[in-house]
């Protein structure tokens, strides 16, 4: 009796546990089989940018596999270091697709989940780049924004491994820019003195006039900082920063060297502006010495050298402008304005290698200073004597001189007034500014005075 009661109290615990036991775990199963995977997403959701709402897991899978797939044959991710560049191998990819559609249980939109293995991006990086260190890079973040990347399937990209220095490289003096003699106003000493050293943030741009305003410098007169702009446009020349605008004066001033000039007058919005492409801080430097300003490029330094060419300097001749006055006494001349040439200039960018080499050359601008006409005054006994003669200010063939006044019956104050706005308006012509605008025809200019 006890043995039967002992058999059905075991035979009823066994089928109990065996009950327990596989409910939960074919529960579980069937809910993955029947119910999860037949699960519809939201309407909104989105990985990578793709649309998945109203599919289910399976569907979702399906539709991602097809989009990293065509990702892949046509992503054209680039690794560039020394002026160098190649194309980002992805099968150093590894997409997680199921871990990526579960993060839509919180989220409406993400992007996928991808790894990368260390070693096999720094053997792929050493392979393409003879001079890669991964010592002197920071690694982590290069690898971070890497995968970043191909997390949202972003198809063209170029990633320049020298803005993933590490911080602790030791900062050198890139460049040093020195102006001619001029004079020290207050205004420029005062701004030395205040701002011995301004600092170019990382990824941004800097303008001057943005700067000043910020700081709350009071120029008395604008143009008194041109020199320190001529400074900064020098420098820039020789980095690997960006010119977003630069204008140069009508004549070229003493301070500055021929293709190196930057006007700067925020009173009439002319402003020096320039961009920091790199992922550090570089830093401007500035000191007064012997009547001359001193600047300094100070930071990391970059991957490649900058060079600057001037072509060969074009020269245009002045006109003449002869005038009438009664006030000049016959048989001599007065010569109110000595002519002076014009000038033209083109300014290259080159990018070198390590070794010297010329990678590419960039024209960066062509600064054109018109010449300015001689102006000569002669008695006004001339025209009278000569009536048939007539002035009207156009280039004569046998010495390019110009005539001005007015016809044989003008009366001499009228002669004068004639004259001197003739005269005023060729030199407001020949001394119009100039400014690196996409729109300038410097070509235009040439013909006008050749």
């Amino acid at each position: 009796m006890k043995k039967g009661l002992f058999v059905k109290l075991m035979t009823v615990l066994f089928f109990s546990t065996f009950f327990l036991y596989g409910f939960s775990h074919l529960g579980v199963f069937a809910y993955e089989t029947f119910f999860v995977k037949s699960l519809n997403l939201s309407k909104h959701a989105a990985v990578a940018s793709i649309h998945l709402g109203g599919a289910n897991k399976e569907e979702a899978v399906k539709i991602l596999n097809e989009k990293i797939a065509e990702w892949k044959r046509n992503q054209n991710i680039l690794i560039e270091l020394d002026g160098e560049s190649v194309r980002l191998d992805p099968s150093l990819f590894q997409f997680h697709l199921e871990e990526s559609i579960e993060k839509l249980t919180d989220n409406d939109s993400t992007s996928l989940i991808v790894t990368m293995d260390d070693k096999e991006l720094n053997s792929f990086l050493s392979n393409h780049f003879p001079e890669y260190n991964s010592d002197d890079l920071n690694s982590a973040s290069l690898k971070e924004y890497i995968l970043s990347l191909a997390g949202s399937l972003n198809k063209g990209e170029t990633v320049n491994v020298f803005d993933y220095l590490s911080s602790n490289q030791s900062t050198q003096i890139i460049f040093e820019a020195v102006s001619n003699e001029l004079e020290v106003t207050p205004t420029l000493k005062s701004f030395i003195d205040n701002y011995p050293s301004i600092l170019i943030e990382p990824n941004s741009q800097f303008s001057f006039s943005d700067f000043l305003e910020t700081e709350g410098f009071v120029v008395e007169s604008q143009t008194d900082l041109s020199p320190v702009a001529s400074l900064l446009y020098q420098i820039t020349l020789h980095s690997n920063f960006s010119i977003i605008e630069r204008n140069i004066s009508k004549e070229l001033p003493d301070y500055a060297t021929l293709g190196f000039e930057a006007k700067f007058n925020p009173l009439n919005n002319q402003d020096f502006v320039i961009t920091n492409p790199n992922s550090t801080v570089y830093e401007l430097k500035f000191a007064i010495q012997d009547n001359r300003i001193k600047t300094q490029l100070q930071g990391i330094p970059f991957p490649n050298s900058y060079n600057v060419r001037l072509s060969e300097k074009e020269t245009f001749p002045p006109r003449v402008i002869k005038q009438f006055s009664p006030f000049v006494e016959k048989g001599s001349v007065d010569i109110q304005q000595e002519g002076k040439d014009g000038i033209l200039i083109r300014v290259y960018k080159q990018k070198l290698s390590t070794t010297g080499e010329i990678l590419s050359e960039e024209l960066i601008n062509e600064d054109f200073y018109a010449p300015q006409h001689k102006v000569m005054v002669y008695p006004l006994q001339e025209i009278q004597e000569t009536p048939s003669e007539t002035y009207d200010n156009v280039p004569e063939s046998e010495n390019g001189e110009e005539t001005g006044g007015d016809d044989e019956n003008s009366s001499v104050d009228d002669v004068e007034q004639g004259s001197s706005s003739e005269s005023d308006q060729n030199e407001e012509s020949a001394n119009q500014d100039s400014s690196t605008s996409s729109e300038k025809s410097t070509t235009q200019k040439k013909k006008d005075y050749k």
